[in-house]
């Protein structure tokens, strides 16, 4: 009799466990192989002077630009040199010889010593599959095509193709077609020939270009397991980039959409419950609704953008600002992009170019219309910084985040590949992720500190006029 007991009680026990394995989430922590780490650019950068004094617009004298904000391209070799950099972290896993295959996604592809080591090391030497996805404008830009191909024509040693086991490379051009935008995707997957089911993610804010180096970056670079329903969204994101992302008798948009919301919902692994990925179109009003429902709940916010158009995100920011602490770091190009069409005639910045003959619509990727946004939330009460970076060569302060501060809750923080516009939350190819791991969250805060603290500059210690070094 008492057997028998036992064994129901094996069963229940047995039972009520994998019914919590498959209706409660998990730490992304609890797979093998787990480590994670997020790098912050932070490019170290000689300090450049003016040709002589020029006033603030609090009347102080400047001199210079502020160090290690405003860069150049000679600062490039120091900071590719740099061994805790992000440039350093991915050139290291390309060149793993154990690397198996792999798949990367990005608007464009420039930097010349990762194209470099891809062919040479990984490639050539070692065999790995390579898929690259880039964003079709790359093809009507001589340069950047041009180093695209390095890829593309790039082939494995004699001796794999004598073999019969070569992995040629493969380049595909994705976007501006079928109701997709941009191919803005940052991301990329590797996987291992000794450990299959070990896998590398790379993702972040940064292009595969002076990204690495130069812009003011976050990269995160997380190891999991090929079980985890991270990585399981990953190899959807990738085969709908691939097979789905493209123009048919049917939008690639709609495409796209629907096997995106299939392959997720067909995934057997419950989701993490300390990091979750949303992938656009599909998912961005989601994405949204999720950014300005946290935004209410959070007690502070520390935001960093780079473009700021999503009238939603503006409307939560501005509600908050009147009750809550927000701080608010964005690239200098915003405030020019409004400063630049300051008419004296009328004692205002004027954006409307029936009104303002002489209308510079952009300073960088900056439209005009972004300063009233960011003045909109400063009169709100939000606090205001700005990155100084270099415009004249379209170095950028590329971060785009939020660092919510909860009550209840952990801390948590919104980040990824697309800009706070509309059409990075509609039509674009992006990722986003929301992350609550506790020591991704404090690196993300110690470098906002920095940022606010060293590197950002208040609005009235910013140059009356515009001037460069």
């Amino acid at each position: 009799m008492m057997h028998h007991w036992l064994r129901y009680l094996f069963l229940m026990a047995t039972a009520l466990f994998l019914l919590g394995q498959t209706c409660y989430s998990k730490s992304i922590k609890d797979y093998e192989y787990y480590s994670y780490d997020v790098v912050f650019t932070n490019p170290e950068c000689e300090e450049y002077h003016y040709a002589g004094p020029i006033n603030a617009r609090d009347g102080s004298l400047l001199f210079a630009k502020p160090k290690n904000v405003y860069c150049k391209f000679s600062d490039l070799y120091t900071n590719q040199n740099n061994e805790k950099s992000a440039h350093h972290k991915i050139i290291t896993l390309i060149k793993n010889q154990d690397l198996k295959s792999l798949k990367m996604a990005f608007l464009s592809f420039s930097n010349l010593d990762v194209i470099n080591k891809i062919c040479n090391q990984a490639i050539k030497n070692n065999n790995v599959k390579v898929r690259l996805i880039v964003d079709k404008k790359n093809k009507n830009n001589k340069d950047k095509l041009e180093k695209i191909n390095l890829i593309k024509n790039c082939k494995p040693h004699q001796k794999y193709i004598d073999e019969g086991v070569a992995n040629f490379p493969e380049v595909i051009f994705r976007g501006h077609s079928g109701g997709i935008g941009f191919a803005h995707n940052k991301v990329i997957y590797a996987t291992y020939k000794s450990q299959p089911n070990k896998v590398d993610l790379i993702f972040g804010s940064a292009n595969m270009s002076s990204g690495t180096t130069l812009h003011h970056e976050n990269w995160h670079f997380l190891t999991t397991s090929s079980k985890s329903y991270f990585a399981s969204v990953h190899r959807c994101l990738f085969k709908g980039l691939i097979q789905f992302a493209k123009s048919t008798q049917m939008s690639a948009l709609k495409n796209f959409k629907n096997f995106i919301k299939n392959c997720k919902n067909n995934i057997e692994m419950p989701e993490e419950s300390d990091i979750k990925a949303f992938i656009v179109p599909g998912e961005g009003e989601d994405t949204m609704e999720h950014i300005t429902k946290n935004i209410k709940l959070a007690k502070r916010l520390s935001v960093s953008v780079h473009r700021f158009t999503h009238p939603k995100l503006e409307q939560a920011l501005k509600a908050a600002s009147k009750s809550k602490d927000i701080r608010f770091v964005a690239d200098d190009d915003l405030y020019w992009s409004g400063m630049i069409n300051f008419m004296p005639s009328r004692n205002r910045v004027v954006c409307n170019s029936r009104q303002n003959p002489n209308l510079k619509f952009f300073i960088g990727a900056n439209m005009c219309s972004e300063y009233f946004a960011v003045k909109r939330i400063e009169r709100a009460g939000a606090k205001i910084k700005y990155m100084q970076t270099n415009q004249k060569i379209f170095l950028l302060h590329h971060n785009k985040y939020i660092i919510f501060d909860f009550e209840d809750k952990p801390d948590a923080v919104h980040t990824g590949a697309g800009n706070f516009t509309e059409a990075a939350f509609s039509d674009n190819l992006e990722n986003y992720y929301y992350i609550s791991i506790p020591e991704i969250v404090n690196k993300f805060k110690k470098q906002y500190e920095y940022v606010w603290n060293v590197l950002a500059t208040e609005e009235s210690k910013l140059p009356r006029q515009y001037v460069l070094p």
